[in-house]
């Protein structure tokens, strides 16, 4: 039941907001690789450090990531997710949807519209429950403060309707609304971590361009839906355009890699391999020969501003396996979504006409 819910709200979720990362929190500095320690960028919420430049790094060397988001603006985005299984025809969705931004109550308000899908279904369920699902999403508003910080998400209880005919006859009746209440906390859950890595990860960060950086935080295992400590090592590798219309460099692009700490892996191999190899495989305990997970993200962004234009965030498990002597084999789950942002300013509402009158003819 709990998987099930959780991949329900994931799902959904993936298709009206900000692609999904790993959780920003309380975390310490990171380190320079092979130099002394750097300040690290936020997380929402936080106080903003104050990093100082390496010694001799000049001022265009320095990449300095503000939040600074229009108070309107309309985007056009296309999302594309795909997924590769070993044993699984492989999925591609592709999704297209409208952003609107406005403040509202001292607020920024993101709200969306107009989305359409084609390709594999965004999640298993019945027509019927797929479309109930993707209006009902268009109901919730993502709210952030005017420093960057996730607030909420309002409106969640509008997806309930068309979750509870998903898990028709999935879960048992005397269970569903607990499944529902955790879905609705999961989406929330959601929300606040595709925002911190997508935008409130960076917020206040001055870092040294082309320089990586390294540190710890918590992530969670794919597959497994558990939490583990993961090393995790950053970049603004370059200056770029902002899209492929664009000439002038405006953005730059930031790379991320994270991988479970080398300790953990023992501890997670067994039931990794076990979800990979499927239920039905008997595989003995000394096949494993190799384990690599490994979350990537490439995010381009405005760094005046934190607004992203291209979103990529990979998500990959690969177990080598022999049996009895056998040629290895190799396990694999492969999950990448793939945003784009198109932003203009908001469309005008049309004023209404007047109605055209007719002189009575006598």
């Amino acid at each position: 039941m709990r998987s099930l819910a959780r991949a329900a709200v994931v799902l959904v979720f993936s298709l009206a907001l900000t692609a999904g990362a790993a959780r920003a929190k309380d975390r310490p500095a990171p380190r320079r690789t092979g130099a002394p320690a750097r300040e690290a960028p936020r997380a929402s919420g936080q106080s903003a450090p104050e990093p100082a430049p390496a010694p001799g790094a000049s001022d265009s060397d320095v990449v300095r990531l503000r939040f600074a988001w229009p108070a309107a603006a309309e985007v056009q985005a296309t999302q594309r997710r795909t997924r590769h299984r070993t044993g699984l025809p492989p999925s591609t969705t592709i999704t297209r949807f409208t952003q609107r931004l406005e403040q509202a109550g001292g607020a920024l308000r993101i709200s969306t519209r107009g989305t359409s899908w084609e390709g594999d279904a965004p999640y298993p369920g019945p027509p019927a429950a797929v479309d109930g699902i993707l209006r009902a999403a268009e109901s919730v508003v993502q709210v952030v403060s005017p420093e960057g910080e996730f607030v909420a998400l309002e409106g969640v209880e509008a997806l309930r309707p068309g979750m509870a005919r998903m898990l028709e006859g999935s879960v048992p009746d005397d269970q569903r609304e607990r499944a529902l209440a955790f879905a609705e906390a999961a989406t929330q859950a959601q929300a606040r971590e595709m925002w911190n890595l997508a935008v409130g990860f960076w917020i206040g960060a001055d870092l040294e361009l082309g320089e990586r950086y390294g540190m710890r935080t918590e992530a969670e295992v794919p597959l497994l839906g558990t939490r583990a400590d993961f090393e995790q090592e950053f970049s603004v590798r370059r200056r770029v355009p902002c899209s492929a219309r664009d000439h002038e460099e405006r953005c730059v692009e930031i790379t991320l890699r994270a991988a479970p700490d080398p300790a953990a892996l023992p501890g997670l191999a067994r039931a990794v391999v076990a979800k990979l190899a499927g239920p039905e495989a008997r595989l003995p305990e000394d096949a494993l020969r190799e384990l690599v997970v490994e979350n990537e993200l490439v995010l381009v962004t405005e760094p005046a501003t934190l607004l992203p234009h291209r979103f990529v965030w990979t998500r990959s498990v690969r177990a080598t396996v022999a049996e009895g002597g056998g040629e290895p084999r190799v396990l694999e789950q492969v999950e990448r979504s793939e945003s784009d942002y198109q932003y203009g300013a908001p469309a005008r509402k049309k004023p209404a006409r007047k109605a055209k009158r007719t002189a009575a003819r006598g």
